[in-house]
């Protein structure tokens, strides 16, 4: 068994990776124009006999969803990953054309808009799917390559469930999620809740503001000390939770003491947090001013904005959790590590949520989203080979 998965990472190409993100990386596409891309992906699996089909809500904004093996014959796994990326707002810093994919002098790194996020990626995915074409599979091998992740999702990773949803794709057993992750295990995310706090103060005339003013900014003040800081609390699978005051507004002029001032929270919760233990913790805190305070009054607005987001995490136990832990120990020797890393979402939480195991794991880069973005092509090798013993392993290649 070991003999027979070590041949599937040893015939993993470092040089089809570059080649394949390179190709990718030259076809800008921003948000919103992510077409001529994904045409190409299509045309790319047509010419190496990769059974696909292309799904969209927008015909301008479609996703490819590529396989190989029989989804009814096994377990199906797939890897996700997106070709949208931001603009290229900084020309004038690049070193290099931001869509001409460029190779380092020392072969390290690879250049480009979208190299890091997430081109590259997707480009070790498409080079599991060309591995993987003539192989004995007990199950299938998928790629959910999707538009609008940098934005919304809707056209993307959400209308790729919805059709899963209504039995026009094949629900996947396993999700693997491209982006970074410093080729360390993501098992889980942080949710997110946001928050806007009103301070009530009294409106008066600076003259008499020690008389008859009550100063709303300075009791928001004393609401922000509150709040603003590190949480002792840790998962070992995500870390801290995090939590940052992101907007203050209040005052309408500099001669009047400020009536009321507005706070946005914006606070990030681990697994074991939900919205109401975070709500009752920010209370807790604010009431506690009010004990010293007579004049402290706030009003607490949850979720102003309808973008909450739980935690959530495939546990431990998953087997494939496991196989991914397995693979980087085979693959890099090292002991695996969770990704305990101050990290934004991904598309990941949409699968959880649809109760389907997921783990993150991608490479490390640099610059993201700004100029002189870069792959680790190293890191891009590994993690090909990983996603190689992951696949073997999971659904018994051969």
């Amino acid at each position: 068994m070991v003999s027979e998965t070590a041949s599937w990472i040893d015939r993993v190409s470092r040089d089809r990776i570059v080649e394949t993100a390179q190709d990718l990386i030259r076809i800008p596409s921003v948000s919103g124009n992510e077409k001529a891309v994904m045409d190409f992906v299509s045309a790319w699996c047509t010419a190496r006999g990769i059974q696909h089909v292309v799904t969209a809500k927008d015909p301008e904004r479609p996703n490819v969803i590529a396989w190989v093996g029989d989804p009814s014959s096994g377990p199906v796994i797939a890897m996700n990953g997106h070709l949208d990326t931001v603009p290229v707002s900084d020309a004038g810093s690049w070193r290099t054309d931001p869509f001409d994919p460029v190779v380092s002098d020392d072969g390290k790194k690879l250049f480009g808009r979208g190299s890091s996020d997430m081109k590259s990626s997707v480009g070790v995915m498409m080079v599991m799917l060309e591995l993987f074409r003539e192989a004995r599979l007990d199950g299938a091998l998928m790629a959910h390559i999707v538009s609008d992740e940098e934005t919304s999702a809707v056209y993307g990773t959400l209308h790729v469930l919805d059709e899963i949803e209504a039995g026009r794709i094949p629900r996947p057993d396993y999700v693997f999620i491209g982006e970074g992750s410093q080729l360390k295990v993501r098992n889980a995310e942080r949710g997110i809740v946001g928050f806007r706090i009103t301070f009530q103060g009294r409106a008066s005339h600076t003259a008499v503001a020690r008389v008859h003013g009550i100063n709303a900014i300075a009791k928001a003040a004393k609401g922000i000390l509150a709040l603003e800081g590190d949480i002792d609390k840790f998962h070992p699978s995500i870390g801290h939770p995090v939590i940052s005051i992101n907007t203050i507004e209040g005052g309408v002029a500099h001669n009047v003491v400020p009536g009321e001032c507005s706070i946005t929270v914006d606070r990030r919760i681990i697994p074991g947090e939900t919205k109401e233990s975070v709500t009752e913790e920010i209370r807790a805190a604010l009431d506690a001013i009010a004990v010293d305070d007579p004049d402290f009054r706030y009003a607490l607005e949850v979720d102003p904005w309808g973008g909450y987001i739980p935690a959530n995490i495939t546990e431990e136990d998953s087997p494939l959790v496991q196989a991914f832990q397995r693979s980087v120990t085979a693959v890099t020797g090292n002991k695996p590590e969770f990704f305990v890393q101050w990290a934004g979402a991904t598309d990941g939480r949409f699968y959880r949520a649809a109760g389907i195991d997921t783990v993150g794991m991608g490479p490390s880069g640099e610059n993201a989203h700004g100029a002189n973005e870069a792959a680790f092509i190293d890191d891009l090798e590994s993690q090909g080979k990983i996603y190689a013993q992951t696949i073997a392993d999971l659904l018994r290649a051969r």
